[in-house]
């Protein structure tokens, strides 16, 4: 699994490439009521760079390949820095006053198990995504645990005691969006990303692609 000491020295170039609305239409999408929290400042639209975009229409291309009636649905996209910090120090906070850490390093590698330490996050950057599967009901397929289920360790991807229907719907979706050019993160099954930091240590790229972005740069370019 990816760590936050694996991401700090990442070097980041960002290519300057736009932010969009992904359209439901193409790629169906939505926030979930357990991580609404960019719902009112982003007007109800899930924003992500131009490329993710295009990237995830292959993704849904390749999983209808193999079961038509299969779709994409992607909870969330791009997530302001402040937003990010505001959850890092609410979680930072709840198991500090619970374990003892000799270093700040093991500290923030604990916290960042639950959310990614803000400077390395790559939700800011709007190349990160969490994404499932619906099928042709809308229904979510099974995939061992909700969405957002921080509370244990069956979001990781490996975890061994998910029942075997869910952990092939998991490796269906990693092995479609893995294609599709995305970077998985293996402690929580529904996130994935393009040109951040996580994809860059993953492929071992000189260089991340996206910096992160402020809100006042995604509003002025998107929500007039």
């Amino acid at each position: 699994m990816i760590r936050y000491r694996d991401l700090i020295n990442v070097p980041v170039a960002d290519v300057g490439e736009p932010m969009v609305v992904l359209n439901p239409a193409v790629i169906k999408n939505g926030y979930r009521p357990e991580m609404s929290d960019m719902e009112n400042v982003l007007k109800n639209n899930i924003v992500l760079r131009k490329t993710v975009a295009r990237m995830l229409i292959h993704a849904q291309t390749l999983l209808r390949k193999k079961y038509k009636n299969y779709s994409l649905y992607v909870t969330y996209g791009y997530r302001s820095l402040e937003i990010q910090t505001n959850i890092f120090r609410t979680i930072a906070s709840k198991i500090a006053k619970n374990r003892f850490f000799a270093n700040s390093m093991d500290f923030y590698e604990e916290v960042h198990r639950f959310i990614a330490v803000p400077a390395v996050a790559g939700h800011p950057t709007g190349g990160a995504v969490d994404i499932a599967i619906t099928d042709s009901s809308g229904t979510c397929i099974d995939f061992g645990s909700p969405l957002y289920d921080f509370g244990s360790k069956h979001c990781y991807v490996y975890w061994p005691n998910i029942a075997k229907p869910a952990s092939r719907n998991r490796l269906l979706l990693r092995q479609c969006m893995i294609e599709a050019g995305f970077a998985p993160f293996d402690g929580e099954w529904w996130h994935f990303s393009y040109g951040d930091r996580e994809w860059a240590y993953y492929y071992k790229k000189r260089n991340a692609m996206y910096d992160q972005r402020s809100i006042s740069f995604v509003k002025s370019n998107l929500l007039q």
